[in-house]
């Protein structure tokens, strides 16, 4: 498990991931690393993307847009 880190080096590590992404499709999928497919799904989690467990239904609401619908 990494560190913790502060938003902006999660932000810049999710933001590195994708730009390998972008700039080369899958071939660049292949080269992101585990820290900045970690960092992704934190920025995911932090803009309100709700996790879904394997194997769990979808739920209704897939982004929490107000502090009230934060669990």
């Amino acid at each position: 498990m990494t560190d913790r880190w502060t938003l902006t080096e999660m932000l810049t590590l999710a933001a590195r991931g994708l730009g390998k992404i972008d700039t080369s499709g899958l071939r660049g999928a292949s080269l992101v690393s585990t820290d900045e497919i970690t960092a992704m799904a934190g920025t995911l989690a932090a803009f309100g993307l709700v996790s879904i467990p394997p194997g769990a239904p979808t739920p209704a609401q897939l982004i929490i847009t107000t502090e009230g619908d934060r669990a």
